[in-house]
């Protein structure tokens, strides 16, 4: 049986949940050295191949409990090459050792500015927010699951879901004790394949809409990329572009072609970012980022 949690214990909980909700729904930088989320313990990658990091912390109003907060190689940057992708927050969990009792649901659905509904994994709203008891051995473990509300700096859907012991038909107390908090973004899930699909429509949709533009020599490119440069017998020509750079001329005879040759003033066309240059194939030709 535990304590009522301290005034001193509140606050320091509120503070935690406080920064870890700017994080998830407001996409602030995470930064790792704040005291709001407690010493940090460890930083590790943990899946081959990916950017993303799980971050430990030992939060002195509560030493015991375990506080990580995880992020994951953006599921919304569709580049074949996850190990050059930027890592975004995932999820967070708070699981206390010892459960504390005292601490008011209703405070912490306010604090987090909380929906009286939930959205499943099919993307269905359901209304209510108990989803009842866990199975035994844990069959006083007692679920609330909510969707944020976006408020006025939401970027991303945040899930946030909390976990209370009910108190045993001996307890006098009567009162639930707050054991786990859990916050998560609600990213797609997206497979290889997927993901080349959704880069291949947005390359697709960005070719068209800067087309438009008639991006032509000395024109100031609008986006970092792989670019595409045209003359008026078709492509002859691929370059990485930054943002702000002028548009060069373009090559007279075609880049599969080899060798020097005039260059002359052409169109250029958007083909992909930075990020795809070494997974695409331009006319025979594999890019190399």
């Amino acid at each position: 049986m535990s304590d009522d949690i301290a005034p001193s214990q509140e606050r320091a909980l509120l503070r935690l949940l406080d920064k870890v909700m700017e994080v998830m729904r407001d996409d602030r930088p995470i930064n790792p050295d704040d005291p709001d989320l407690g010493n940090l313990k460890s930083a590790e990658h943990f899946v081959p191949g990916e950017a993303g990091i799980a971050y430990s912390f030992r939060n002195r109003a509560f030493p015991d409990a375990t506080v990580e907060l995880t992020t994951w190689t953006d599921p919304l940057d569709y580049s074949d090459d996850r190990t050059r992708v930027q890592a975004v927050p995932a999820y967070f969990e708070l699981a206390f050792h010892n459960a504390l009792a005292g601490v008011s649901r209703r405070l912490l659905e306010q604090r987090l500015d909380l929906a009286n509904y939930w959205v499943d994994a099919d993307g269905l709203r359901k209304e209510s927010n108990d989803i009842g008891h866990s199975l035994p051995p844990f069959a006083r473990e007692h679920r609330y699951r909510y969707r944020a509300n976006a408020g006025e700096h939401g970027r991303f859907p945040v899930d946030v879901e909390f976990f209370f012991i009910d108190p045993a038909p001996d307890d006098l107390s009567r009162k639930a004790r707050l054991d786990q908090i859990t916050i998560t973004r609600d990213y797609p899930y997206l497979t290889p394949a997927m993901r080349k699909k959704k880069r291949e429509e947005q390359n697709h949709k960005k070719r068209q809409t800067y087309g438009y533009m008639d991006l032509c020599t000395g024109a100031t490119c609008p986006e970092s990329g792989i670019w595409e440069g045209w003359t008026k017998d078709g492509p002859t020509d691929v370059m990485k572009v930054e943002r702000g750079q002028k548009f060069d001329a373009v090559r007279s005879v075609s880049l599969e072609q080899g060798g020097s040759c005039p260059m002359i003033r052409g169109q250029w066309y958007w083909l992909c970012n930075v990020n795809e240059e070494s997974g695409t194939v331009w006319k025979g030709i594999a890019l190399k980022g």
